[in-house]
C-alpha cells in the first residue's frame, strides 16, 4: 500500500459529539487522508469510527501524551494535528498548508488560521517578546490585512499545526515532552525545531472553526495554569542558550513571578530531561527570526490573562 501524503492525528477525552462532528468533516473533506484517533482515557470509551484507526489510554495522558501515544501510528510524510473542537469549513485550509509546505523546504510546521465563536481570531501563530513571553499575533481581534499573509513565527497553536514528519523527529523523540500534559508542548517543539535549522509559518487560507478551550474547561483553572507556568520554565532550562538567558532572562522571571502571583500557584521546577537533537541554528539567528517589539502595557495584559496582540 503506498504511504499517504496526509496523516490527521486527533487526540479526544470525553467530547464524544465534538469528536464525531470533527471526524465527519474530517472524512468529508479529506476522504484519502488517514485518520488516527487517541481515545484518551474517556469514559464511556470512544465508539470505533469507520475509516479511521483508534487507539486507547486506559488513563488521561494528557494532550501531549495523547499525541505522543497516536504519533507512531501516523504513516503520512506530513501529519495535521488536529484539535477535536476544531472545524474544517473547507479543504482549501489543509490544501493551503501542504502546498506551502511543499513550496517551502526549510518549513518544518505550519498553522492555520482559526477563528473563535464569536468571529474574532485565535492567535495567528505565536511570537517572542523582549521579556520571553508569547505574543499572540491577532488574538481576540477582528481579521486584518496583516493576518491575511504568510509570517514566520516563533511557534504554530496545536489546534490545527501541520507537521513534516521528517523534521519532527530530527528535532528529538518523543514528539511532545510526556510530562507537559498541556500546555505549552507545542511551542517546545517548534522551539526546538527552529534550533535544529528549521522554520515555523503561519499560513492564511480559508479558517477553521476552534472552541478554544472545550475540553480545558473540565479541568481546575489552577492545576491548568500550574502546568502552564511549569511548562514554560522547563522549556527555558532547557532549550534557552546563554542568549536567551542574557537578553530576556531577567523579564521572564519577573513575569513568571507576576503571572505566579496573580493566578496563586507556584510552578514547579521539574528534573529536566534533556532533548537531544542537533542545534543548527545559532540563538542570534533565531532571535531576530521569532521576536516581536510590543507595548508595555502588553505584558500587563499577558499577566491579567487578556492578551490583545499588536498587528505586526
Amino acid at each position: 500500500m503506498a504511504q499517504p501524503e496526509l496523516s490527521v492525528l486527533i487526540v479526544s477525552w470525553n467530547r464524544h459529539g465534538a469528536l464525531a462532528e470533527c471526524l465527519r468533516v474530517v472524512r468529508t473533506l479529506l476522504p484519502e487522508a488517514q485518520v488516527v484517533v487517541v481515545d484518551n482515557g474517556s469514559d464511556p470509551p470512544l465508539p470505533h469510527y469507520p475509516g479511521t484507526l483508534t487507539l486507547r489510554s486506559e488513563t488521561n495522558l494528557g494532550f501531549a501524551g495523547g499525541n505522543n501515544l497516536g504519533w507512531p501510528r501516523c504513516t503520512g510524510r506530513c501529519v495535521l494535528l488536529l484539535n477535536n473542537d476544531v472545524l474544517l469549513r473547507d479543504r482549501a485550509t489543509v490544501d493551503a498548508l501542504m502546498a506551502w509546505m511543499d513550496a517551502h523546504p526549510r518549513c518544518a510546521a505550519a498553522q492555520a488560521k482559526l477563528v473563535l465563536p464569536d468571529g474574532t481570531l485565535d492567535a495567528c501563530g505565536e511570537r517572542l517578546t523582549g521579556c520571553g513571553m508569547l505574543c499572540h499575533r491577532g488574538y481576540r481581534r477582528p481579521d486584518s490585512p496583516a493576518m491575511r499573509v504568510p509570517a514566520r513565527v516563533y511557534a504554530g497553536k496545536g489546534a490545527c499545526l501541520l507537521l513534516r514528519r521528517e523534521a519532527a523527529e530530527r528535532a528529538g523523540q518523543p514528539l511532545f515532552r510526556p510530562e507537559y500534559f498541556c500546555y505549552y508542548e507545542d511551542v517546545d517543539l517548534c522551539h526546538r525545531l527552529w534550533l535544529a535549522g528549521w522554520e515555523v509559518w503561519f499560513v492564511p487560507g480559508v479558517p477553521a472553526l476552534h472552541d478554544e478551550g472545550s475540553s480545558a474547561r473540565l479541568l481546575p483553572p489552577r492545576d491548568l495554569w500550574r502546568q502552564y507556568l511549569s511548562n514554560m520554565l522547563t522549556t527555558a532550562l532547557d532549550l534557552w542558550g546563554p542568549r536567551f538567558w542574557l537578553t530576556r532572562g531577567p523579564g521572564f522571571c519577573l513575569m513568571l513571578l507576576l503571572g505566579a502571583c496573580l493566578k496563586g500557584v507556584l510552578p514547579r521546577v521539574r528534573g529536566v530531561p534533556r532533548m537531544r537533537f542537533e542545534r543548527r541554528r545559532s540563538e542570534r539567528d533565531l532571535l531576530a527570526l521569532v521576536t516581536q517589539r510590543v507595548p508595555l502595557r502588553y505584558y500587563w495584559r499577558i499577566a491579567r490573562g487578556r492578551p490583545s496582540a499588536p498587528e505586526d
